[in-house]
């Protein structure tokens, strides 16, 4: 952490959840993640007992004691997750097909060559249907039904194997397809939730919400127990972020735990499904936290991958309120570098967010040109492109500078920009928005025109009808600058009728 030689070191605003686990649960471990920067310690109770977790709560509070700081304390339900049973495969191999049975039921007959896994939850067989997949071990794993087998002895599933791997009991499975009717909060939730906050932990997360309900049932139970410790939805399933409206208003704070929101969905969506939870929960006045392989090569590596460390900063600058670690500091080789390295990330981000907002356009030297209006012009373009909602942004550039503040303007509708040196075309190739296109010389606006609208018919960003905004010079036969801007309509003829 940097130092400030009047008030010591400094944090980040940013704060640290980190997981307890083999790596960090001792007294000196803890107290090292602690002096580290760790704000809240996590508790994963899908592993350990009851008894071991609470032991590891009072170490807990024995240090908070001691170093006279408070430490927060999260107890993570572990939720009806869906595993397979003790009984399965040593491996899938891609292109074969496996049954799926419950764990009560016989593993295959024996004239049955057919390779076997079991369910250990109740009610999911019957709820998948012919084609829908099952995925094992967080997708690595991917099957489809092809056939289902109802008899008194149960439901069986036989499943093509699109994608193998080596099995382990325990293993987890989604069914992104199904739609399972499994209680976010189940009897055994229940039991570890009742004991956890009557030990004294400061948070209990609630696995696999669906819907603001599953929080006022627990939280109901604990009001009448009489201790009430802060509930945090874990965002994991799609139900919960159409419904996320009434989850944060539901919740003390949100979640967003990117793993198996990342299997249940498609996880091109999740970059976005995040940005969107912690908006809503920054504007309903809730804390949020993201989750999930923050930075996960530190687990065996000593530092983070540039990847992960821009990923860290990008929740940041989105608003979140805590980043969470997982295997990093629970198993990880070195768990109080990675609670480090979050701080040093948050605050170097956190620096620059803090001069964002004092910069206000590009040096004079970078805009040096013989266009000096051009700014004004592309923000006017902007502008008027809003207010009419036109399609598109046609323009001439003699220089890269007109595509370049074009771009800078960051519109939402594509900036064709003509020119007739390919030089050029392929400089703005790097430039967000801009779809360049190299034509031969035009000379005066209504050749200009011309050209621009068939091109823009020709690549599909406009059609007849459509308005669109034009920037150019006042004559094109010289170096003239970019001094003119005006709207058009596509003509029935695709013609321009500016």
């Amino acid at each position: 952490l940097r130092m400030n030689s009047s008030r010591g070191p400094r944090t980040a605003r940013t704060k640290v959840v980190a997981t307890v686990g083999p790596a960090c649960d001792s007294v000196e471990g803890l107290e090292a993640i602690v002096a580290a920067g760790a704000d809240v310690l996590r508790l994963n109770l899908s592993h350990g007992t009851l008894e071991t977790h609470q032991a590891t709560l009072s170490r807990i509070r024995s240090l908070e004691d001691r170093l006279d700081r408070p430490i927060a304390v999260m107890a993570d339900l572990p939720g009806p997750k869906i595993r397979l049973g003790t009984r399965v495969a040593e491996a899938l191999v891609t292109g074969a097909e496996v049954v799926m049975r419950g764990t009560d039921e016989a593993s295959g007959s024996s004239e049955s060559s057919d390779a076997s896994i079991t369910i250990d939850a109740d009610g999911v067989l019957e709820c998948i249907e012919i084609g829908d997949r099952v995925l094992l071990d967080d997708g690595n794993i991917r099957l489809r039904a092809v056939a289902v087998d109802a008899s008194d002895v149960g439901v069986a599933i036989r499943c093509s194997v699109l994608a193998g791997g080596a099995l382990r009991p325990r293993m987890g499975v989604n069914l992104p397809d199904s739609d399972p009717d499994l209680p976010a909060v189940t009897p055994r939730d229940l039991e570890l939730a009742r004991a956890m906050a009557a030990s004294g932990v400061d948070y209990i997360a609630v696995s696999f919400v669906r819907d603001g309900d599953d929080l006022r049932r627990l939280r109901a139970v604990l009001d009448e127990d009489g201790v009430t410790p802060g509930l945090v939805s874990k965002i994991e399933r799609p139900a919960a972020v159409r419904g996320i409206g009434d989850v944060i208003a539901a919740s003390d704070a949100v979640l967003v735990a990117r793993g198996d929101l990342g299997v249940e969905m498609d996880i091109a969506e999740v970059p976005v499904t995040q940005k969107r939870i912690v908006a809503a929960a920054v504007a309903a006045g809730r804390p949020v936290i993201v989750a999930t392989q923050m930075l996960q090569s530190m687990i065996d590596a000593p530092t983070p991958t540039r990847a992960e460390a821009t990923d860290v900063a990008n929740a940041i600058l989105d608003g979140t309120d805590a980043l969470m670690l997982s295997g990093e500091t629970a198993i990880g080789s070195h768990p109080v570098l990675a609670v480090g390295m979050l701080g040093r990330i948050s605050l170097a981000t956190e620096d620059w967010a803090d001069e964002r907002d004092r910069i206000v356009a590009p040096d004079a030297s970078m805009v040096e040109m013989a266009d000096p209006w051009m700014p004004a012009i592309a923000a006017g373009a902007r502008r008027i492109a809003h207010e009419i909602e036109a399609v598109a942004v046609l323009a001439w550039s003699h220089d890269e500078h007109t595509a370049w503040l074009l771009s800078r303007e960051r519109f939402r509708i594509p900036i064709v920009v003509f020119t007739s040196e390919p030089r050029l075309a392929r400089r703005m190739r790097l430039l967000r928005g801009v779809r360049p296109l190299v034509v031969p010389p035009v000379s005066g606006r209504g050749a200009f025109l011309r050209i621009a609208v068939r091109e823009a018919l020709a690549a599909g960003v406009a059609g007849v009808g459509d308005a669109c905004v034009f920037v150019h010079g006042s004559g094109r036969d010289s170096d003239r600058p970019t001094d003119a801007i005006g709207v058009l309509r596509v003509g029935d003829e695709g013609a321009p009728d500016a």
